[in-house]
């Protein structure tokens, strides 16, 4: 089963007597990936967990998105606040390519509203 986690926050904003949903991106940091035998993967500067499951993990970085196939892939880790993770399993395949964010919308709020 695949899933996805977003990088983005939300909050309300009170205006008056309107409340209003607020999506705001998560602060960026540089993007680094250390890999280890090629069974632990650690990245930073990760904005989005697009979908995952134990043989792709599919991720949108400050630098692009990328993509890990293998097997018994896991996410160990995640922080999303600070725009880190931490793959374990054995990688086969890492492939960066261009961001789909800048194409189309990303967020909860544009996805609602398609």
């Amino acid at each position: 089963m695949k899933q996805s986690l977003s990088a983005y926050s939300y909050g309300i904003k009170a205006e008056g007597d309107i409340f209003m949903l607020q999506e705001q991106e998560r602060a960026t940091q540089n993007h680094k990936l250390t890999m280890n035998n090629r069974g632990q993967v650690e990245l930073t500067g990760v904005t989005e967990v697009v979908s995952f499951d134990n043989q792709v993990v599919e991720l949108e970085t400050t630098e692009g998105a990328v993509r890990f196939t293998g097997n018994d892939l896991n996410v160990k880790r995640l922080t999303l606040e600070r725009g880190e993770l931490e793959l374990e399993g054995r990688v086969r395949e890492i492939i960066y390519h261009e961001s789909q964010k800048g194409r189309t919308a990303g967020g909860i709020i544009s996805r609602l509203f398609r």
